[in-house]
């Protein structure tokens, strides 16, 4: 095994490093039903060890109802910069600090991971401690060619066993190669994020793919790399992110969430959104298969009959299914099958009755349900999985040289007028 190999094996990602220094720093979780903040004081783990989340501290949070977000995407600037700073205002008023710089996380639209192979010029190993700035400017190169911005560059080596790479057959690869994991997202909806962001007075630090934030936060270093999918199922967008060897082969995200079954026991039983939704929450479940059917207290719009549970349940199953089959599609598409460790499922739509068993049919491994890692001075649920990952992620970046390795969102002058001329730029 060579010196890179080993390096890859024993420091699997470049982007999560374990230096730190105390600092405090503000993180934006953004959803279709919710806007998310909380406003951290990370402190730097004693001895260079990994300490998770006993190393954060968290400051102040809050979290508002979302308003100009749908499926990832931005569809109303006013509306978008209203909820954002509602949510950032409250945090900083439990926090009684200002904030500045921001790290944004979620399920944003378009996210895709591309794999590729390093190789050095000269024929010799890739040295990850000295090639990793030309690695990441040849995968920001490639990003750019294609029009998305880089947003987390992993490097790893593909070994027997384990999951993969599509692109390295081989197993072991070359001498003077290395792979690649390169999550991007569309350059479009980046500009359109920190336009949003500027317009409220805020500099955006670092985008985090929103399915690698919620998988840092349900899941363990061992499980990562054993190999594990995170599955964060969103209000109308679920995100998954596969691991393996404690790096991310795969994160995508799919315009379907649990805002879609509420359309659709709306338009079977002609109900308004709102109840639709409180018959989903009350009596839904993903078990289709009652022994005995039930009349529930809810009467169809249309003929006025009153609705079987039989029928709401095996609306939000179809769903449900459809969803799961999707997800499991894209990895087989991709190349790749079911990690050792299983699935783990996370968000709100994981707290349907049932839904741990039909994916575990459905995708065919071992799947659980999960709420994020705790927090000092944050008690989450399974909706706020992606900000805690936030948090996590954002404890393993405080260093500046570190964050050099992420290319950057915006200029880090954050004065006024810089911000306005930032805005100009990506709005015009």
């Amino acid at each position: 095994m060579t010196e890179a190999r080993r390096y890859a094996l024993r420091s699997p990602s470049r982007l999560w490093p374990f230096k730190a220094q105390d600092d405090i720093v503000t993180i934006v979780d953004l959803g279709a039903q919710k806007v998310a903040c909380a406003i951290v004081n990370l402190t730097a783990p004693r001895f260079g060890l990994d300490t998770g989340a006993r190393n954060i501290k968290v400051l102040g949070s809050a979290a508002v109802r979302s308003s100009g977000f749908s499926a990832g995407r931005i569809v109303n600037m006013a509306a978008a910069e209203t909820s954002i700073r509602r949510a950032v205002a409250q945090a900083e008023g439990q926090a009684g600090l200002t904030a500045g710089e921001v790290i944004v996380t979620g399920q944003f639209d378009g996210l895709s991971t591309q794999i590729f192979e390093a190789k050095s010029g000269s024929g010799q190993a890739v040295n990850l401690k000295e090639d990793v700035q030309a690695i990441s400017a040849a995968a920001e190169e490639q990003c750019l060619q294609e029009r998305r911005k880089l947003l987390h560059m992993f490097t790893f080596a593909a070994e027997d066993g384990g999951l993969q790479s599509p692109s390295r057959t081989q197993a072991g690869g070359c001498e003077g190669e290395v792979d690649v994991a390169a999550i991007s997202m569309p350059l479009k909806a980046v500009r359109q994020l920190s336009a949003c962001f500027a317009s409220s007075m805020l500099t955006v630090r670092a985008l985090v793919a929103g399915p690698l934030a919620a998988g840092l936060a349900v899941t363990n270093s061992l499980e990562r790399t054993a190999g594990i999918l995170a599955i964060d199922l969103g209000a109308e967008a679920t995100g998954y992110a596969l691991f393996s060897q404690g790096v991310p082969l795969s994160v995508e995200c799919l315009s379907q969430g649990g805002q879609h079954i509420t359309g659709s026991i709306a338009r079977a039983f002609t109900l308004r959104r709102f109840e639709a939704e409180r018959a989903k929450i009350r009596f839904g479940s993903v078990a289709g298969n009652l022994m005995a059917d039930i009349d529930l207290p809810i009467t169809d719009g249309e003929t006025g009959e009153l609705i079987s549970k039989f029928t709401l349940n095996h609306i939000i199953q179809s769903n449900v299914s459809q969803l799961f089959a999707a997800i499991n599609e894209r990895l087989k598409g991709d190349g790749y099958s079911m990690p050792l460790a299983g699935a783990v499922l996370t968000g709100g739509g994981s707290l349907l009755p049932g839904i741990r068993e039909l994916a575990s049919h459905l995708l065919a491994c071992e799947v659980r349900t999960a709420e994020p890692v705790a927090l000092n001075g944050l008690s989450a649920g399974s909706s706020l999985a992606a900000l805690v990952g936030g948090c996590l992620y954002a404890s393993r970046h405080q260093s500046q040289s570190e964050m050099a390795c992420v290319p950057g969102i915006v200029s880090e002058d954050s004065s006024y007028a810089s911000r306005i001329s930032q805005w100009l730029r990506a709005s015009f």
